[in-house]
C-alpha cells in the first residue's frame, strides 16, 4: 500500500502475513478505509510501532508467533489480532497470555475480519469505522451481511469458508499467478495432511459455482505446472 501522509486520519494497521493472503488482508483494508503496512522483517515491524503508531496490529500467528510478544513490549502495547489455522486450545491461551485480543480462524469470511477490526478499533480506540456492506474482488463482489458473492448475470452464490478463502486469494491478487503450494501454505500451513488434489478439487467446485469452465475460463485460469490466476475481465465482465 501506499504510504499515508503524517496527516492522515485514517485508522492505522500492521499486516505481519506472507504470500498471497496479505494481498486479501490489504482489499480488506483498503475497503474499509483503513491505512496499512506491510513490513518486510522484525527491523521494520518495531519501525512502524515507534514511528507510526499503528491503532492495530494483524499477525500470523502460525508464521511468526514472535511478533505478537514485539506488538506488546513498544508504547505499552498495541491491539493485536491473531490469525491461527489451528484449533487447540492451548495455542489460544497463549496467544492471549502474550497480549493478543482477539483471534481469527483460517479459512475465514472477510466479514469476520471486517468485524473484529470494527470491535477492537471501537474498544481500544473509541473509533467507530463505517462499515461497507459489499467488498469488491476484482470483477466479483462479497456482500459481507449475507456472505454471500454477488457476480453479474448469476443468482447470489454461498461458498464454504474453504472456497471462499481460495477465491479472495485468487482474485485479490488478479493477473498474479498464485502456486499451489502458495494456497495450501496460506490456508492449511501443515496443520492438516492435505491430499494431494486438494487445491484442484476446490477450484473446481469454485468453477461450477461460478458457472466457470475450463479451457475458457472467464475466472480461474490452470496455469499448467505452476498454480492458479484469476484472469483480467475484460470491462464487459465486470459488476455492473
Amino acid at each position: 500500500m501506499a504510504p499515508s501522509s503524517p496527516a492522515s486520519t485514517r485508522p492505522r494497521v500492521v499486516v505481519v502475513m506472507d504470500g498471497p493472503l496479505a494481498r486479501v488482508l490489504e482489499v480488506v483494508l483498503e475497503h474499509g478505509g483503513y491505512d496499512g503496512r506491510v513490513p518486510a522483517g522484525a527491523l521494520e515491524f518495531g519501525d512502524l510501532l515507534q514511528k507510526w503508531a499503528p491503532h492495530v496490529v494483524l499477525i500470523d500467528f502460525d508464521a511468526h508467533p514472535e511478533f505478537l510478544k514485539l506488538s506488546q513490549s513498544i508504547n505499552g502495547g498495541v491491539p493485536t489480532l491473531v490469525f491461527t489455522r489451528r484449533r487447540e486450545t492451548a495455542l489460544k491461551l497463549r496467544a492471549f497470555e502474550e497480549g493478543a485480543d482477539d483471534i481469527l480462524r483460517i479459512p475465514f469470511l472477510l466479514s469476520e475480519i471486517v468485524a473484529r477490526l470494527y470491535a477492537v478499533m471501537r474498544r481500544a480506540h473509541g473509533i467507530e469505522v463505517p462499515i461497507q456492506p459489499r467488498l469488491r474482488l476484482d470483477s466479483v463482489e462479497v456482500d459481507l451481511i449475507e456472505e454471500r458473492l454477488l457476480l453479474k448475470g448469476h443468482e447470489p452464490i454461498s461458498l464454504t469458508l474453504t472456497e471462499a478463502t481460495v477465491l479472495y486469494l485468487l482474485a485479490a491478487n488478479v493477473g498474479n499467478v498464485v502456486d499451489r503450494e502458495d494456497i495450501i501454505t496460506s490456508i492449511w500451513d501443515g496443520v492438516i495432511e492435505v491430499e494431494s488434489n486438494a487445491v484442484d478439487r476446490h477450484i473446481r467446485d469454485l468453477r461450477v459455482k461460478l458457472g466457470d469452465s475450463w479451457p475458457s475460463s472467464r475466472f480461474i485460469e490452470t496455469i499448467p505446472g505452476k498454480g492458479y490466476r484469476w484472469k483480467e475481465p475484460s470491462p464487459l465482465d465486470r459488476l455492473a
